[in-house]
């Protein structure tokens, strides 16, 4: 999904990956929409937009020197939504200690922990995350990367790991030192 930038313009392969929407002020945006999530941008009034077999073409009206400085940098803007539609980021979460369970239910998007705790904790997991779970690895995925960090950052939150036996819930990688047991 690359655009093609041009000295009056620039074109976009979209293929129902966006669509331009506008509202009853006359302001276009440009909206990016994937399975889960979607991010807009105003579309200046310098540019005309047009929609030909596939392909979405973008114009600057005049051409003097501030105006073809601000289509360059809505180009970029609208090349850094299309290159973050296709990226996925990741949370790894390990679940460390006996008696703690993690149960997704997909169809319901719950995500429900047995922490080592009298009861229970339910969340409801946002729309544009997907969650894995393979044995004591938590999974989380998604588009944006702010809220894949803030859920996992919500799970953790939960049980943060013990500083001295090491039981909660470890981002994958990370490095804890453990302090010592103390000997009578």
């Amino acid at each position: 999904m690359q655009s093609k930038f041009f000295y009056n313009g620039f074109k976009v392969f979209f293929k129902d990956r966006f669509d331009i929407f506008v509202t009853k002020s006359n302001k276009f945006f440009l909206i990016f929409s994937s399975k889960s999530s979607f991010n807009f941008v105003e579309v200046p009034l310098f540019v005309r937009v047009k929609k030909w077999e596939g392909y979405m073409f973008f114009n600057v009206v005049t051409k003097d020197f501030k105006t073809i400085l601000r289509f360059a940098n809505f180009h970029k803007e609208v090349s850094y939504l299309l290159k973050a539609l296709n990226k996925k980021f990741k949370k790894h979460l390990v679940v460390k200690g006996l008696g703690m369970r993690i149960k997704y239910f997909r169809l319901l998007h719950k995500l429900q922990l047995k922490l080592g705790y009298s009861n229970l904790i339910v969340l409801d997991v946002p729309m544009s995350i997907q969650i894995y779970k393979n044995k004591d690895v938590l999974v989380i995925e998604g588009n944006n990367s702010t809220t894949v960090g803030n859920f996992a950052n919500l799970v953790r939150s939960l049980k943060i790991p013990d500083s001295y036996k090491g039981k909660g819930i470890w981002y994958k990688n990370e490095l804890r030192v453990l302090k010592p047991v103390k000997k009578v």
